[in-house]
């Protein structure tokens, strides 16, 4: 893994970047299991490496703009898909 420029590491921590992290982790996961795919099989369509896509899916890595492209395209959803808000489970009643 890269290592992260000390003076740009709080940008890494920010609340808006978490978010774009994690939605875009949780839309991918969910986009891969719709269509039954295993996550080599989704690496595979979206011309990357199984290791990048399960750090996608781990909200591990900063995306770089091909590597949205190739997911878009893989997955063969429009971008703005794979950053849809997602609803958080809900806390059990009672």
């Amino acid at each position: 893994m890269r290592r992260r420029r000390s003076e740009r590491a709080g940008q890494y921590e920010g609340a808006t970047y978490k978010d774009l992290q994690h939605r875009l982790a949780a839309n991918v996961r969910k986009l891969r299991d719709a269509r039954g795919w295993s996550q080599e099989e989704a690496a595979h369509k979206s011309n990357m490496a199984t290791r990048l896509l399960q750090r996608i899916e781990s909200a591990d890595v900063n995306m770089t703009l091909t590597t949205l492209s190739r997911l878009s395209e893989g997955f063969e959803t429009d971008i703005c898909q794979l950053f849809e808000a997602t609803r958080a489970p809900r806390a059990p009643v009672g």
